[in-house]
């Protein structure tokens, strides 16, 4: 990873971080927390039924891809059945990740969470660049029909 990578990805989660912050601090402050916040009483909605899932079977997914990557030998083709048809599946997930935040955390009457969903847009921008890299990379030391039935990171589309 360089350098100029890892201050750009530390701004970001900084930003990020301070931006949910400043979004939510209004719901924060306009309301009284009591005991009845912490007691489940309703059923979750569809957005948390089909969301939530969603969320940690990506986390999953980017959790298993990044194992499998740190067991590797230094500068070898991965060939974990997830790496079969994308260079990049932990990046997927990543995407996937933020993309079911922004669904979950929408403020009442809101499709989505805009911040979370401009997270979303700058991750999958720049992890979209991060796997075009690492697809040449592969071609160049591994021989271009290594990977090229793979797909940079979303399967059908990139």
């Amino acid at each position: 990873m360089w350098f100029v990578h890892w201050l750009l990805g530390l701004a970001f989660y900084l930003a990020a971080t301070v931006a949910v912050w400043i979004e939510g601090t209004g719901t924060l402050t306009t309301h009284k927390l009591t005991l009845d916040d912490v007691q489940v009483t309703t059923a979750p909605t569809l957005r948390t039924f089909l969301c939530l899932p969603l969320f940690l079977i990506a986390s999953g997914i980017q959790h298993d891809c990044h194992h499998y990557l740190f067991s590797l030998k230094k500068y070898t083709l991965p060939t974990h059945p997830m790496f079969r048809r994308i260079v990049c599946p932990h990046y997927t997930a990543e995407c996937v990740i933020y993309l079911s935040l922004a669904l979950l955390a929408a403020p009442d009457g809101e499709m989505v969470n805009k911040t979370l969903l401009s997270c979303f847009a700058f991750v999958t921008v720049n992890l979209g660049v991060t796997a075009a890299i690492s697809k040449r990379w592969y071609e160049q030391k591994f021989g271009p029909d290594a990977v090229k039935e793979r797909w940079n990171m979303i399967p059908g589309l990139f």
